[in-house]
Protein backbone atom coordinates (compact mmCIF):
# COMPACT_ATOMS: atom_id res chain seq x y z
CA UNK A 1 0.00 0.00 0.00
CA UNK A 2 1.26 3.48 -0.79
CA UNK A 3 2.51 5.95 2.11
CA UNK A 4 0.79 9.29 2.02
CA UNK A 5 2.77 11.77 1.63
CA UNK A 6 1.75 14.39 3.56
CA UNK A 7 1.81 12.10 6.57
CA UNK A 8 5.70 11.14 6.13
CA UNK A 9 6.13 15.00 5.91
CA UNK A 10 4.44 15.22 9.16
CA UNK A 11 6.51 13.13 10.60
CA UNK A 12 9.73 14.28 10.28
CA UNK A 13 9.37 16.69 12.95
CA UNK A 14 8.90 14.32 15.39
CA UNK A 15 12.10 11.99 14.21
CA UNK A 16 14.34 14.55 14.48
CA UNK A 17 12.94 15.20 18.18
CA UNK A 18 13.37 11.50 18.92
CA UNK A 19 16.63 12.16 17.49
CA UNK A 20 17.99 14.84 19.60
CA UNK A 21 16.14 13.33 22.65
CA UNK A 22 18.34 10.36 22.35
CA UNK A 23 21.93 12.44 21.84
CA UNK A 24 20.43 14.35 24.57
CA UNK A 25 19.77 11.29 26.90
CA UNK A 26 22.87 9.75 26.31
CA UNK A 27 20.98 6.50 24.34
CA UNK A 28 22.95 5.44 21.13
CA UNK A 29 21.79 1.96 19.05
CA UNK A 30 25.72 1.50 18.82
CA UNK A 31 25.56 -1.87 18.13
CA UNK A 32 27.27 -4.69 21.20
CA UNK A 33 29.42 -7.51 20.43
CA UNK A 34 28.08 -10.21 18.46
CA UNK A 35 26.09 -12.90 19.85
CA UNK A 36 25.85 -11.02 23.15
CA UNK A 37 22.06 -10.73 23.53
CA UNK A 38 21.63 -14.19 22.59
CA UNK A 39 23.46 -15.23 25.25
CA UNK A 40 21.64 -12.91 27.41
CA UNK A 41 18.00 -14.83 26.43
CA UNK A 42 19.86 -18.15 26.63
CA UNK A 43 20.87 -17.16 30.72
CA UNK A 44 17.82 -16.27 31.46
CA UNK A 45 16.24 -18.95 29.98
CA UNK A 46 18.73 -21.72 31.91
CA UNK A 47 18.01 -20.06 35.33
CA UNK A 48 14.80 -19.99 34.84
CA UNK A 49 14.38 -16.33 35.40
CA UNK A 50 10.52 -14.41 35.00
CA UNK A 51 12.03 -11.24 33.66
CA UNK A 52 15.34 -9.70 33.21
CA UNK A 53 16.30 -6.48 32.20
CA UNK A 54 19.68 -5.16 30.79
CA UNK A 55 21.77 -1.41 30.32
CA UNK A 56 25.30 -1.81 28.74
CA UNK A 57 27.12 2.45 28.62
CA UNK A 58 29.81 2.77 26.97
CA UNK A 59 31.91 5.88 26.65
CA UNK A 60 28.86 7.79 28.19
CA UNK A 61 26.32 6.14 25.90
CA UNK A 62 23.57 3.78 26.58
CA UNK A 63 24.20 1.41 24.11
CA UNK A 64 22.30 -0.69 25.06
CA UNK A 65 18.84 -1.14 27.34
CA UNK A 66 16.50 -3.76 26.89
CA UNK A 67 13.78 -6.11 29.03
CA UNK A 68 13.61 -9.48 28.27
CA UNK A 69 10.43 -11.77 30.14
CA UNK A 70 7.55 -11.05 31.60
CA UNK A 71 6.80 -8.86 35.00
CA UNK A 72 5.06 -11.76 36.80
CA UNK A 73 4.63 -14.64 36.16
CA UNK A 74 1.18 -15.65 34.53
CA UNK A 75 0.55 -12.51 33.37
CA UNK A 76 1.02 -10.82 30.44
CA UNK A 77 2.67 -7.47 31.11
CA UNK A 78 6.60 -7.70 29.17
CA UNK A 79 9.51 -6.25 30.59
CA UNK A 80 11.21 -3.26 28.94
CA UNK A 81 14.30 -0.54 29.61
CA UNK A 82 11.69 1.02 31.93
CA UNK A 83 10.21 -1.83 34.00
CA UNK A 84 11.14 -0.58 37.97
CA UNK A 85 13.06 -3.59 39.88
CA UNK A 86 14.24 -3.69 43.27
CA UNK A 87 17.71 -2.49 43.86
CA UNK A 88 18.49 -3.58 47.19
CA UNK A 89 21.61 -2.38 48.14
CA UNK A 90 22.87 -0.77 45.22
CA UNK A 91 21.05 1.95 47.20
CA UNK A 92 23.97 2.22 49.44
CA UNK A 93 26.52 4.05 47.15
CA UNK A 94 23.62 6.63 46.06
CA UNK A 95 23.54 7.14 50.36
CA UNK A 96 27.38 7.67 50.15
CA UNK A 97 26.67 10.07 47.46
CA UNK A 98 24.36 12.39 49.10
CA UNK A 99 27.01 12.45 51.89
CA UNK A 100 29.49 13.08 49.32
CA UNK A 101 27.29 16.00 48.36
CA UNK A 102 28.01 17.55 51.05
CA UNK A 103 31.23 17.12 51.66
CA UNK A 104 31.81 18.78 48.77
CA UNK A 105 29.99 21.97 50.20
CA UNK A 106 32.11 21.31 53.41
CA UNK A 107 29.06 20.47 55.77
CA UNK A 108 30.59 17.27 56.19
CA UNK A 109 33.73 15.37 56.45
CA UNK A 110 34.25 11.62 55.76
CA UNK A 111 36.73 11.54 59.06
CA UNK A 112 33.64 13.59 61.42
CA UNK A 113 32.60 11.28 64.66
CA UNK A 114 29.33 10.56 64.20
CA UNK A 115 28.10 11.36 67.26
CA UNK A 116 29.16 14.34 66.86
CA UNK A 117 26.29 14.95 64.45
CA UNK A 118 23.75 12.27 65.92
CA UNK A 119 24.48 12.41 69.79
CA UNK A 120 22.05 9.40 70.23
CA UNK A 121 24.32 7.00 68.19
CA UNK A 122 25.29 4.12 70.14
CA UNK A 123 27.50 1.30 69.75
CA UNK A 124 27.83 -1.63 72.39
CA UNK A 125 31.52 -0.69 73.01
CA UNK A 126 31.88 2.97 74.27
CA UNK A 127 35.32 3.32 72.45
CA UNK A 128 33.50 2.60 68.91
CA UNK A 129 30.79 5.04 69.85
CA UNK A 130 33.42 7.86 70.53
CA UNK A 131 35.71 7.37 67.53
CA UNK A 132 33.11 5.89 65.02
CA UNK A 133 33.17 8.08 62.05
CA UNK A 134 31.39 8.52 58.89
CA UNK A 135 34.35 6.73 56.78
CA UNK A 136 33.88 3.64 58.97
CA UNK A 137 29.97 3.41 58.92
CA UNK A 138 30.21 3.56 54.80
CA UNK A 139 33.10 0.80 54.53
CA UNK A 140 31.67 -2.16 56.93
CA UNK A 141 34.85 -1.84 59.72
CA UNK A 142 32.78 -1.48 62.95
CA UNK A 143 33.33 -4.69 64.54
CA UNK A 144 29.81 -5.44 64.29
CA UNK A 145 27.86 -8.85 62.68
CA UNK A 146 25.27 -8.12 59.78
CA UNK A 147 22.43 -7.84 62.46
CA UNK A 148 20.14 -7.95 59.90
CA UNK A 149 17.43 -9.64 61.82
CA UNK A 150 16.94 -6.70 63.88
CA UNK A 151 14.79 -5.06 60.66
CA UNK A 152 14.07 -7.77 58.69
CA UNK A 153 10.85 -9.00 59.04
CA UNK A 154 10.23 -6.71 61.94
CA UNK A 155 7.79 -4.62 63.17
CA UNK A 156 9.99 -1.65 64.45
CA UNK A 157 10.41 1.92 63.23
CA UNK A 158 13.46 3.07 61.55
CA UNK A 159 14.38 5.02 64.75
CA UNK A 160 13.90 1.53 66.88
CA UNK A 161 16.11 -0.14 64.82
CA UNK A 162 18.59 2.84 65.14
CA UNK A 163 17.98 2.72 69.20
CA UNK A 164 18.45 -1.00 68.85
CA UNK A 165 22.14 -1.28 67.41
CA UNK A 166 23.99 -0.21 71.12
CA UNK A 167 22.59 -3.73 72.47
CA UNK A 168 24.54 -5.70 69.26
CA UNK A 169 27.87 -7.37 70.68
CA UNK A 170 31.19 -6.37 68.11
CA UNK A 171 32.56 -10.18 66.78
CA UNK A 172 35.52 -8.08 65.66
CA UNK A 173 37.89 -5.65 67.03
CA UNK A 174 36.54 -1.81 66.04
CA UNK A 175 38.42 -1.24 62.61
CA UNK A 176 40.02 -4.78 62.09
CA UNK A 177 37.87 -6.83 60.00
CA UNK A 178 35.51 -6.32 57.14
CA UNK A 179 31.82 -7.27 57.99
CA UNK A 180 28.97 -6.21 55.45
CA UNK A 181 26.41 -4.11 57.85
CA UNK A 182 23.31 -2.75 56.85
CA UNK A 183 22.50 -1.40 60.08
CA UNK A 184 25.48 1.24 59.69
CA UNK A 185 24.26 2.89 56.36
CA UNK A 186 20.69 2.95 57.96
CA UNK A 187 22.95 5.43 60.41
CA UNK A 188 24.78 7.07 57.45
CA UNK A 189 21.05 8.41 56.10
CA UNK A 190 20.49 9.80 59.65
CA UNK A 191 23.39 11.55 59.28
CA UNK A 192 22.47 12.84 55.99
CA UNK A 193 18.93 13.52 57.39
CA UNK A 194 20.69 15.47 60.28
CA UNK A 195 22.53 17.59 58.29
CA UNK A 196 20.47 18.48 55.64
CA UNK A 197 17.33 18.98 57.69
CA UNK A 198 14.65 16.79 55.49
CA UNK A 199 14.02 13.02 55.52
CA UNK A 200 16.50 10.66 52.84
CA UNK A 201 13.95 9.96 50.60
CA UNK A 202 13.59 13.53 50.07
CA UNK A 203 16.73 13.91 49.65
CA UNK A 204 17.52 10.99 46.91
CA UNK A 205 14.58 12.35 45.16
CA UNK A 206 16.29 16.40 45.16
CA UNK A 207 19.92 15.46 45.18
CA UNK A 208 20.66 12.06 43.04
CA UNK A 209 17.30 11.20 41.62
CA UNK A 210 16.30 14.65 39.70
CA UNK A 211 19.73 15.49 38.64
CA UNK A 212 20.00 12.49 36.86
CA UNK A 213 16.51 12.10 35.12
CA UNK A 214 15.73 9.41 37.65
CA UNK A 215 11.90 10.26 37.32
CA UNK A 216 10.44 6.96 37.64
CA UNK A 217 12.88 5.63 40.26
CA UNK A 218 11.32 5.24 44.02
CA UNK A 219 12.48 5.28 47.63
CA UNK A 220 9.67 3.08 48.85
CA UNK A 221 7.57 0.17 48.59
CA UNK A 222 4.22 2.38 48.47
CA UNK A 223 5.14 4.87 46.20
CA UNK A 224 5.06 1.89 43.71
CA UNK A 225 1.56 2.33 43.66
CA UNK A 226 1.94 5.24 41.54
CA UNK A 227 3.48 3.08 39.15
CA UNK A 228 2.31 0.44 36.23
CA UNK A 229 5.22 -0.51 35.18
CA UNK A 230 7.03 -2.41 38.08
CA UNK A 231 8.63 -6.14 38.05
CA UNK A 232 7.12 -8.65 41.02
CA UNK A 233 9.74 -10.59 42.67
CA UNK A 234 9.78 -14.20 42.77
CA UNK A 235 10.74 -16.83 44.86
CA UNK A 236 10.66 -20.45 45.62
CA UNK A 237 7.63 -21.53 47.83
CA UNK A 238 7.47 -25.16 49.05
CA UNK A 239 8.99 -25.77 45.79
CA UNK A 240 7.86 -24.09 43.28
CA UNK A 241 8.39 -20.65 41.43
CA UNK A 242 5.87 -17.86 41.98
CA UNK A 243 5.25 -14.06 42.42
CA UNK A 244 5.68 -12.96 46.29
CA UNK A 245 5.34 -9.73 48.12
CA UNK A 246 7.42 -6.52 47.85
CA UNK A 247 9.38 -6.46 51.11
CA UNK A 248 8.63 -3.00 52.94
CA UNK A 249 12.33 -1.35 53.99
CA UNK A 250 11.35 1.90 55.64
CA UNK A 251 13.27 1.05 58.80
CA UNK A 252 16.37 0.34 56.27
CA UNK A 253 15.65 2.47 53.39
CA UNK A 254 19.36 4.07 52.99
CA UNK A 255 20.97 0.36 53.02
CA UNK A 256 18.48 -0.77 50.30
CA UNK A 257 14.89 0.40 49.61
CA UNK A 258 15.67 1.81 45.85
CA UNK A 259 13.15 0.85 42.73
CA UNK A 260 14.52 1.86 39.45
CA UNK A 261 15.02 0.65 36.02
CA UNK A 262 17.67 -0.27 33.14
CA UNK A 263 18.10 3.17 31.99
CA UNK A 264 17.85 5.33 35.31
CA UNK A 265 20.46 3.27 36.75
CA UNK A 266 22.08 3.49 33.26
CA UNK A 267 22.48 7.11 34.06
CA UNK A 268 24.13 6.79 37.85
CA UNK A 269 26.37 4.13 35.80
CA UNK A 270 27.31 7.10 33.64
CA UNK A 271 27.92 9.58 36.86
CA UNK A 272 30.37 6.86 38.04
CA UNK A 273 32.14 6.53 34.83
CA UNK A 274 32.48 10.20 34.45
CA UNK A 275 33.85 11.16 38.04
CA UNK A 276 30.96 13.02 39.11
CA UNK A 277 29.92 14.60 35.99
CA UNK A 278 26.26 13.93 34.05
CA UNK A 279 25.52 15.42 30.59
CA UNK A 280 28.00 18.64 31.28
CA UNK A 281 27.02 18.88 34.51
CA UNK A 282 29.27 18.33 38.03
CA UNK A 283 27.14 16.96 40.79
CA UNK A 284 30.01 15.38 42.73
CA UNK A 285 33.64 16.25 42.48
CA UNK A 286 36.52 13.90 41.72
CA UNK A 287 37.88 13.87 44.74
CA UNK A 288 34.80 12.65 46.14
CA UNK A 289 34.09 10.23 43.79
CA UNK A 290 38.00 9.04 44.02
CA UNK A 291 37.12 8.36 47.54
CA UNK A 292 34.36 6.40 46.47
CA UNK A 293 35.79 4.24 43.86
CA UNK A 294 39.05 3.45 45.96
CA UNK A 295 39.66 0.57 48.48
CA UNK A 296 38.85 1.63 52.29
CA UNK A 297 38.84 -1.47 53.61
CA UNK A 298 40.68 -4.64 53.27
CA UNK A 299 39.04 -7.94 52.43
CA UNK A 300 40.37 -11.14 52.54
CA UNK A 301 39.28 -13.16 49.80
CA UNK A 302 39.25 -16.45 47.90
CA UNK A 303 36.68 -17.60 45.45
CA UNK A 304 35.13 -20.98 45.50
CA UNK A 305 34.47 -21.11 42.01
CA UNK A 306 37.64 -22.48 40.77
CA UNK A 307 37.01 -20.62 37.11
CA UNK A 308 37.89 -17.44 39.00
CA UNK A 309 41.27 -18.33 40.08
CA UNK A 310 43.93 -15.78 38.83
CA UNK A 311 40.70 -13.75 37.49
CA UNK A 312 39.88 -11.85 40.60
CA UNK A 313 43.01 -11.63 42.89
CA UNK A 314 41.30 -8.85 45.28
CA UNK A 315 37.95 -7.69 46.54
CA UNK A 316 38.02 -4.10 49.08
CA UNK A 317 35.38 -2.28 49.90
CA UNK A 318 35.30 1.21 49.17
CA UNK A 319 32.35 3.75 50.03
CA UNK A 320 29.43 2.19 48.88
CA UNK A 321 31.03 0.43 45.75
CA UNK A 322 32.95 -3.09 46.17
CA UNK A 323 36.67 -2.35 44.42
CA UNK A 324 38.50 -5.70 42.75
CA UNK A 325 40.05 -6.57 39.68
CA UNK A 326 39.16 -8.78 36.89
CA UNK A 327 41.16 -9.77 33.74
CA UNK A 328 43.55 -7.28 34.92
CA UNK A 329 41.29 -4.31 34.92
CA UNK A 330 40.25 -2.75 37.74
CA UNK A 331 36.14 -3.30 38.48
CA UNK A 332 34.06 -1.18 40.86
CA UNK A 333 30.86 -3.07 41.14
CA UNK A 334 27.74 -3.67 43.64
CA UNK A 335 25.20 -6.42 44.17
CA UNK A 336 21.80 -5.92 45.91
CA UNK A 337 19.51 -8.82 46.84
CA UNK A 338 15.74 -8.37 48.41
CA UNK A 339 13.33 -11.18 48.36
CA UNK A 340 13.26 -12.13 45.05
CA UNK A 341 14.62 -9.25 43.13
CA UNK A 342 18.72 -9.78 42.43
CA UNK A 343 20.85 -6.53 41.15
CA UNK A 344 24.52 -6.38 40.08
CA UNK A 345 25.75 -3.02 38.91
CA UNK A 346 29.29 -2.00 37.73
CA UNK A 347 32.08 -0.28 35.61
CA UNK A 348 35.34 -0.71 34.29
CA UNK A 349 36.46 2.67 34.44
CA UNK A 350 39.49 1.89 31.98
CA UNK A 351 37.18 0.57 29.55
CA UNK A 352 34.84 3.08 29.56
CA UNK A 353 32.63 0.15 30.21
CA UNK A 354 29.02 0.08 32.78
CA UNK A 355 26.69 -2.52 32.83
CA UNK A 356 22.97 -2.55 34.87
CA UNK A 357 21.66 -6.14 35.56
CA UNK A 358 18.22 -6.87 36.93
CA UNK A 359 16.41 -10.10 37.39
CA UNK A 360 13.02 -10.70 39.60
CA UNK A 361 13.74 -15.07 39.71
CA UNK A 362 15.57 -14.26 42.97
CA UNK A 363 19.23 -15.94 41.70
CA UNK A 364 22.49 -15.19 40.43
CA UNK A 365 22.24 -14.88 36.42
CA UNK A 366 22.21 -11.35 36.83
CA UNK A 367 25.92 -11.87 38.21
CA UNK A 368 26.39 -14.50 35.30
CA UNK A 369 24.90 -11.45 32.34
CA UNK A 370 27.06 -9.20 34.14
CA UNK A 371 30.22 -10.95 33.49
CA UNK A 372 29.61 -12.35 29.97
CA UNK A 373 28.93 -8.23 29.03
CA UNK A 374 32.46 -7.21 30.77
CA UNK A 375 33.99 -10.75 28.56
CA UNK A 376 32.28 -9.75 25.72
CA UNK A 377 33.70 -6.64 25.29
CA UNK A 378 37.58 -8.04 26.10
CA UNK A 379 37.11 -10.30 23.38
CA UNK A 380 37.00 -13.28 25.42
CA UNK A 381 33.29 -14.06 25.41
CA UNK A 382 34.27 -17.59 24.32
CA UNK A 383 36.59 -18.49 26.92
CA UNK A 384 34.34 -19.39 29.33
CA UNK A 385 30.80 -20.04 29.37
CA UNK A 386 29.90 -18.49 32.96
CA UNK A 387 26.67 -19.62 33.12
CA UNK A 388 27.35 -23.18 33.34
CA UNK A 389 29.88 -22.72 35.53
CA UNK A 390 28.03 -20.66 37.95
CA UNK A 391 24.77 -22.73 37.51
CA UNK A 392 26.81 -25.75 38.93
CA UNK A 393 27.97 -24.09 42.11
CA UNK A 394 23.79 -23.11 42.17
CA UNK A 395 22.79 -26.09 41.86
CA UNK A 396 25.26 -27.80 44.05
CA UNK A 397 23.81 -24.95 46.94
CA UNK A 398 20.48 -25.56 46.42
CA UNK A 399 21.21 -29.63 46.64
CA UNK A 400 22.93 -28.74 49.94
CA UNK A 401 19.89 -27.13 51.70
CA UNK A 402 17.37 -29.88 50.15
CA UNK A 403 19.79 -32.65 51.69
CA UNK A 404 19.43 -30.74 55.10
CA UNK A 405 15.88 -31.42 54.66
CA UNK A 406 16.49 -34.77 55.40
CA UNK A 407 18.90 -34.87 57.56
CA UNK A 408 16.66 -33.15 59.61
CA UNK A 409 13.78 -35.55 59.19
CA UNK A 410 15.96 -38.17 59.73
CA UNK A 411 17.27 -36.98 62.90
CA UNK A 412 13.59 -36.26 64.76
CA UNK A 413 12.75 -38.37 67.33
CA UNK A 414 9.21 -39.54 66.64
CA UNK A 415 6.74 -40.32 69.76
CA UNK A 416 7.37 -37.63 71.79
CA UNK A 417 5.31 -34.75 73.52
CA UNK A 418 5.11 -31.24 74.40
CA UNK A 419 6.01 -30.63 78.31
CA UNK A 420 3.00 -28.21 79.13
CA UNK A 421 -0.08 -27.88 76.92
CA UNK A 422 -0.64 -24.95 74.48
CA UNK A 423 -1.68 -22.33 77.22
CA UNK A 424 1.49 -22.90 79.16
CA UNK A 425 3.82 -21.40 76.54
CA UNK A 426 1.21 -17.99 75.55
CA UNK A 427 3.45 -15.16 76.59
CA UNK A 428 5.87 -12.27 75.37
CA UNK A 429 9.48 -12.96 74.73
CA UNK A 430 11.87 -10.38 74.46
CA UNK A 431 15.34 -10.57 73.06
CA UNK A 432 17.58 -7.02 73.84
CA UNK A 433 18.84 -6.77 70.21
CA UNK A 434 16.19 -8.21 68.33
CA UNK A 435 13.25 -7.08 70.17
CA UNK A 436 9.89 -8.86 71.00
CA UNK A 437 8.38 -12.21 69.86
CA UNK A 438 4.36 -13.45 71.01
CA UNK A 439 3.57 -16.60 71.21
CA UNK A 440 -0.45 -16.77 71.26
CA UNK A 441 -2.75 -19.85 71.34
CA UNK A 442 -5.81 -19.75 68.10
CA UNK A 443 -8.07 -22.81 67.55
CA UNK A 444 -5.76 -24.87 69.33
CA UNK A 445 -2.57 -23.91 67.86
CA UNK A 446 0.06 -21.87 68.54
CA UNK A 447 1.11 -19.02 66.59
CA UNK A 448 4.51 -17.32 66.80
CA UNK A 449 3.86 -13.58 66.17
CA UNK A 450 6.52 -10.48 65.74
CA UNK A 451 4.14 -7.95 65.56
CA UNK A 452 2.45 -7.77 62.36
CA UNK A 453 5.47 -8.47 60.37
CA UNK A 454 5.58 -11.99 60.62
CA UNK A 455 3.29 -14.82 61.52
CA UNK A 456 3.65 -18.51 61.31
CA UNK A 457 2.18 -21.63 63.01
CA UNK A 458 4.09 -23.91 65.53
CA UNK A 459 3.93 -27.44 64.86
CA UNK A 460 5.28 -29.62 67.52
CA UNK A 461 8.87 -31.47 66.48
CA UNK A 462 10.02 -32.84 68.90
CA UNK A 463 10.97 -32.89 72.74
CA UNK A 464 10.72 -28.97 73.40
CA UNK A 465 11.04 -28.32 69.88
CA UNK A 466 8.54 -26.66 67.42
CA UNK A 467 8.63 -26.14 63.68
CA UNK A 468 7.45 -22.62 62.38
CA UNK A 469 4.91 -22.94 59.34
CA UNK A 470 5.09 -19.34 58.19
CA UNK A 471 1.45 -17.73 56.65
CA UNK A 472 2.76 -15.51 54.08
CA UNK A 473 4.79 -17.18 51.00
CA UNK A 474 7.32 -15.09 51.19
CA UNK A 475 8.30 -15.68 54.87
CA UNK A 476 7.98 -19.46 53.51
CA UNK A 477 10.77 -19.07 50.92
CA UNK A 478 12.99 -16.76 53.02
CA UNK A 479 12.96 -18.65 56.37
CA UNK A 480 12.58 -22.43 54.92
CA UNK A 481 13.12 -25.43 57.79
CA UNK A 482 12.63 -23.09 60.78
CA UNK A 483 12.61 -24.22 64.50
CA UNK A 484 12.18 -22.78 67.84
CA UNK A 485 13.31 -24.57 71.07
CA UNK A 486 11.89 -23.73 74.54
CA UNK A 487 14.15 -23.66 77.39
CA UNK A 488 11.99 -24.46 81.21
CA UNK A 489 12.76 -23.43 84.51
CA UNK A 490 13.22 -24.83 87.72
CA UNK A 491 9.11 -24.49 88.33
CA UNK A 492 8.54 -26.52 84.68
CA UNK A 493 7.20 -23.11 83.07
CA UNK A 494 8.97 -22.14 79.48
CA UNK A 495 11.12 -19.45 80.18
CA UNK A 496 13.62 -18.79 76.89
CA UNK A 497 12.50 -18.89 73.56
CA UNK A 498 15.32 -20.39 70.98
CA UNK A 499 15.31 -18.61 67.18
CA UNK A 500 17.94 -18.62 65.22
CA UNK A 501 18.99 -15.33 64.52
CA UNK A 502 21.80 -14.24 62.00
CA UNK A 503 22.91 -17.76 61.76
CA UNK A 504 23.08 -18.45 65.71
CA UNK A 505 20.68 -18.62 68.65
CA UNK A 506 19.41 -15.92 70.09
CA UNK A 507 17.47 -16.28 73.23
CA UNK A 508 14.42 -14.88 73.77
CA UNK A 509 13.79 -13.89 77.81
CA UNK A 510 9.88 -14.03 78.87
CA UNK A 511 8.58 -10.92 80.35
CA UNK A 512 4.82 -11.91 80.12
CA UNK A 513 2.46 -14.65 80.29
CA UNK A 514 -0.76 -13.59 78.30
CA UNK A 515 -4.33 -13.46 80.26
CA UNK A 516 -6.28 -14.12 76.90
CA UNK A 517 -5.44 -16.48 73.84
CA UNK A 518 -6.66 -14.51 70.68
Amino acid sequence: MKRDKRNIIKTKPFIIILIVFNLLSGFSDQSIPKGLEKKIKNIQKAWHVPGMAVAIIKKDKVVYAKGFGVRELGQRGKVDEKTLFAVGSTTKAMTVATLGILVDEEKLKWDDRVVDVLPGFRMYDAYATAEMRVRDLLSHKSGLTRGDASWYASPRTQQEVFHSIRYLKPAFSFRSTYHYQNLMYLTAGLVSEEIYGSSWHDIMRRKIFKPLGMETSVTRVADLEKRNNVASPHAKVDGKLQPIEDRNLDNISPAGSVYSNAVEMANWIRLNLNKGEFDGKRILSEEVMNDMHNSQMFRSYDSNIKEEKGLINFRNYGLGWAVEDYRGHKRITHGGGIDGFITWIGFVPDLDLGWVVFNNGGNGASYVVGTEIIDAYLGVGDEIDWSSVRKKYYDKAIASADSTIHDLESQRVENTKKRVSNNGYVGNYNEEFYGEMTITEKEGNLILSRGNALRGILNHWHYDTFQVRWDSPRERARFQNEFITFHFNARNEPYVLERIMDGKPAYFIRIAMLSETS
